[in-house]
């Protein structure tokens, strides 16, 4: 007779399982765009980015450089990835679940959770750009730029800092909602 322990059961989500392959069909589809757009002739670009401008130009009455609207163009392109892939991670990760932790304990792996989150986002954003820059060094007219690699990779690093702070906020906020909670129990347990 030996003393067993029974393994915590693990829940599948069919709802995260459906919403992480979308998640991840989404940054797959997004790196095609990516890689569409850097196939691009230097010719096809430069009347893609003149377009552009005249379109900001009519909408606003402000005349924009066109390195300008190519470096917000990389900063937007890969800060779309590193979001997709955030939320494809996050999805991904609530497939499968366990039984619940106590309230600190959730709140700790949340914390924890998120920086994997930010991480894995960051590193598929950064290989992403050197990919991309990599690749333009194959296509006509076109050079790779390792300031380019830098604005990608920058845009993702804002968007996933932001995102750190509202969830540090957040878990903060639950911490003191709590702590406040226990409080208030413990006072009212002496009292009685």
């Amino acid at each position: 007779m030996g003393l067993t322990q029974e393994k915590p059961k693990t829940t599948f989500h069919p709802l995260y399982f459906l919403f992480a392959f979308i998640m991840w069909l989404l940054v797959i589809g997004w790196l095609a765009v990516i890689f569409s757009l850097s196939a691009e002739s230097a010719e096809v670009s430069t009347l893609r980015s003149q377009d552009l401008i005249k379109k900001i130009a009519d909408l606003i009455h402000v005349t924009v450089s066109e390195e300008i609207v190519r470096n917000c163009a990389h900063i937007f392109e890969f800060s779309v990835l590193s979001v997709f892939a955030y939320i494809a991670m996050f999805a991904t990760n609530h497939v499968m679940t366990g039984p619940n932790p106590p309230a600190s304990g959730r709140l700790d792996k949340m914390k924890n959770d998120n920086e994997v989150y930010i991480a894995v986002s960051l590193w598929i954003t950064a290989l992403s750009a050197a990919a991309d820059e990599y690749h333009q060094i194959f296509v006509s007219g076109r050079s790779s730029s390792l300031f380019d690699v830098f604005l990608d990779f920058s845009g993702a690093v804002v968007i996933m800092l932001i995102i750190r702070i509202v969830v540090s906020i957040y878990i903060y906020v639950k911490n003191r909602k709590q702590t406040v909670n226990m409080i208030a129990e413990n006072t009212h347990v002496e009292e009685v």
